[in-house]
């Protein structure tokens, strides 16, 4: 799902009753029902309604969304079920590392992917796993090069901050889709900003740490910047981290936590864990950046 996951149009119902579509939507917290906040694009109203909610002439440039015409150019396998797909689109997109794409599949079926590269040019890429029961990546895995389709962005509100605060990302799976775009802008700061980071990647098995490669050769230009792979699988192969990202970053990442600016992409079961984690050691929400779809 992807809509009622950014929580751009979230507001505060002061009277009046409204019916939720989407009562499992991502952006919405236990905290904001006790609130009686709401989101607009999946709220119906069952009686005259007042709302409290913040004002803007226009929107932020970063969720200023616009529509693309697109053709495939290359669909590169990662691992078994896993691609990256290049895109060529209309214009040079304008959006910032960290967010994601809306893909209009055909017949009604969109589906949200994150891109994995720099707005520097009119391509831009997905890295995406084909489920046997997922109908949009099983859409998805059907495009070949020349395919024609269109797609909207940017969307997303974890996108990468430029603060001088330590970051620390962490990615399961396909979820290294918008950490990459991160630890790509990164390494062109390289240490001119004093920047740190830390990324910690979770996948099953070494093979499916896709562009493990890559991230360590990008990590290379920032001074302070380490990978921490983490498998769930042990492997005799394998020396390094074995079980949860949650239980490496127990193990791995230096007190004190609320020091760090922690960006998470992967699959809400592992996101939802990680979340978990930082409120259990009092890390403030407002430096935890995550956009919940699946």
């Amino acid at each position: 799902m992807w809509v009622g996951g950014c929580g751009t149009c979230k507001a505060t119902l002061l009277e009046g009753e409204v019916t939720c579509l989407l009562p499992e939507a991502p952006s919405l917290s236990e905290r904001d029902q006790r609130r009686r906040r709401i989101i607009l694009c999946q709220s119906v109203p069952k009686s005259n309604v007042t709302l409290k909610t913040k004002a803007q002439e226009s929107p932020q440039e970063h969720l200023a969304t616009r529509d693309y015409h697109a053709v495939v150019t290359d669909v590169e396998t990662l691992a078994e079920d896993v691609a990256l797909f290049r895109l060529q689109v209309d214009r040079t997109p304008v959006y910032k590392p960290g967010q994601y794409a809306i893909l209009n599949l055909g017949d009604g079926l969109r589906r949200a992917y994150s891109m994995a590269n720099l707005p520097e040019s009119r391509e831009v890429e997905f890295i995406a796993r084909r489920y046997p029961n997922g109908i949009g990546s099983q859409k998805l895995f059907t495009l070949t090069p020349d395919t024609e389709l269109t797609l909207d962005l940017p969307y997303g509100s974890a996108f990468l901050e430029d603060t001088s605060r330590p970051a620390v990302f962490i990615a399961g799976g396909t979820g290294i889709s918008p950490i990459l775009s991160m630890v790509r802008q990164m390494s062109l700061w390289g240490n001119s900003k004093e920047r740190e980071c830390t990324v910690f990647y979770g996948a099953r098995t070494p093979k499916d740490l896709v562009m493990l490669n890559e991230v360590e050769q990008l990590l290379e230009s920032i001074d302070k910047g380490t990978i921490i792979p983490v498998i769930s699988k042990s492997s005799k192969e394998w020396n390094g981290e074995v079980g949860f990202v949650t239980d490496a970053m127990v193990r791995r990442l230096t007190e004190p936590w609320d020091k760090y600016e922690f960006y998470i992409a992967g699959p809400p079961v592992m996101v939802q864990a990680v979340r978990n984690l930082l409120d259990e050691r009092e890390v403030d929400v407002m430096h935890v950046h995550y956009d919940s779809f699946g």
